[in-house]
């Protein structure tokens, strides 16, 4: 396994998609593990998913199967332990599913203060890889880096960023996930839940845009859903979902997400506290 690290805009994904290709390309079945929930190359956004290529198929993305881990937020930052067990999940699956390698492309998030290199150096003890690609320009790393270098545990080899690399402002980044969330939105239909059909995780706090995913028995994304509207006394909630009925009698429970899409933009802003609630109805045009 190979885990490549380096804070935003260094050109991590670039790296990992371009190491998958060679790897891919003259081996077995290997996988390639996007883990960056706020800028996702295979899934929509919040969510991390692996994705399995066949034997000597270098196409990327990877077709031979995908699964996906709901994070529920953009970030890493107050869901390390979501970032942890959707990594140690998706590794079992693509292990299971015959990856031989797996190529884990991680998030930007290395601010000492904001618990960064501590959430890089779990991921390293808990999955063990074999490498460590790092991609510095300061060496930003090094704190991370240095007591490495000096184990036998794994082995670290460091990486130029991409002179062709090309920053992105936040806004730039607002506008990518929105794009993902209209592409797997595109189609959806409208279904009616009882919410005392579903195990609903954490709890249940159903709001008009809060996104959450439908998951199979293995915890892994059936797919995922807006709230659109919220009946309370009957315990119901109107969903906005690619699945057919079909798939929703594989649903195993439901997982409420931290953040709220509108369904028109599919822009995403934190979630309000339910007493802010009707206040957000009113300030946004499109629930008019």
């Amino acid at each position: 396994m190979m885990i490549v690290v380096g804070k935003a805009d260094v050109g991590k994904t670039t790296f990992a998609r371009r190491l998958y290709q060679e790897l891919a390309a003259d081996s077995g079945p290997v996988a390639f593990l996007d883990g960056d929930p706020g800028q996702s190359t295979l899934g929509p956004p919040c969510t991390m998913t692996v994705a399995v290529g066949g034997a000597k198929d270098g196409d990327f993305p990877p077709r031979s199967g995908t699964w996906s881990y709901f994070v529920g937020a953009t970030s890493p930052r107050g869901h390390m332990l979501q970032i942890l067990t959707g990594a140690a999940r998706l590794v079992a699956v693509a292990r299971e599913a015959g990856a031989g390698r797996i190529v884990y492309d991680t998030t930007g998030l290395i601010d000492r203060a904001q618990g960064g290199l501590t959430l890089k150096l779990a991921k390293i003890d808990l999955l063990r890889p074999d490498t460590v690609f790092a991609l510095q320009e300061d060496g930003e790393l090094e704190p991370l880096l240095s007591p490495l270098r000096r184990t036998k545990r794994v082995r670290v080899v460091d990486v130029s960023p991409s002179p062709a690399r090309r920053p992105r402002d936040a806004e730039a980044r607002r506008a990518h996930r929105a794009r993902k969330f209209a592409q797997y939105f595109g189609g959806a239909h409208l279904h009616q839940v009882g919410w005392n059909d579903f195990p609903v995780l954490p709890q249940v706090s159903f709001q008009p845009g809060r996104l959450l995913s439908l998951e199979d028995i293995r915890g892994l994304v059936l797919g995922l859903a807006i709230v659109e509207e919220v009946d309370n006394r009957a315990r119901k909630a109107l969903l906005l979902t690619p699945l057919s009925s079909h798939d929703l009698a594989q649903v195993d429970a439901l997982r409420l997400g931290e953040v709220r899409i509108d369904p028109q933009t599919f822009e995403d802003r934190a979630l309000l506290p339910p007493w802010l609630d009707a206040g957000w109805q009113r300030g946004n045009p499109s629930r008019r």
